[in-house]
């Protein structure tokens, strides 16, 4: 089984925190910069960060955009709420790209529209064990190529898991495996 493979922290939980949230945003944070912004993150031979780190109002407060995303939900940005689930396994992320060469991490590449209609190749790592979806997605920069985490999210609904494994095993059947050079 998958989290007999990978070494995933504890779950960050706001009873922890006797409640207080912003103790448990703190630690949140903690968790997020230590594993996104100074983790060595690399996946493909590329280093991996967070999307643009900008600021962003939510709930009274200013966040680092990203933390603010991977920490709720919504379609709608202005209009996002928090989602403690989402909160909790915010430490998944970098075990999860960390072990991308393992079988039980279903990794592949799809492309869907920008905001100007144009294809955007992106890469999926699906880990079903803990139903956590990242996405990556390859940026061309003035000082070499790396990745962003374009997403992070929680799949519960069957029918949004089995369209994961379909489109895992669409890809796979059309392209073979994902090939990428591991973290050595």
């Amino acid at each position: 089984m998958c989290a007999d493979l990978i070494d995933f922290p504890e779950l960050v939980m706001l009873n922890d925190y006797g409640g207080n949230y912003d103790n448990y945003e703190n630690a949140l944070l903690e968790v997020y910069e230590t594993d996104l912004w100074k983790g060595g993150l690399t996946f493909d031979g590329l280093n991996v960060r967070p999307r643009v780190h900008q600021r962003y109002e939510f709930n009274g407060k200013t966040l680092d955009w990203t933390f603010a995303h991977f920490t709720s939900r919504g379609e709608i940005e202005e209009d996002r709420e928090l989602d403690l689930r989402r909160c909790e396994r915010i430490g998944f992320i970098k075990p999860i790209i960390d072990n991308a060469h393992l079988d039980c991490v279903k990794v592949w590449q799809n492309s869907r529209p920008d905001k100007y209609n144009k294809p955007k190749i992106s890469v999926v790592l699906w880990c079903e064990c803990v139903n956590v979806k990242i996405v990556l997605t390859k940026i061309n920069g003035k000082q070499g190529d790396y990745y962003v985490v374009t997403t992070f999210y929680l799949v519960s609904s069957a029918n949004k898991i089995q369209s994961h494994n379909d489109e895992y095993d669409e890809y796979v059947a059309k392209n073979g495996k994902f090939n990428f050079q591991p973290k050595v």
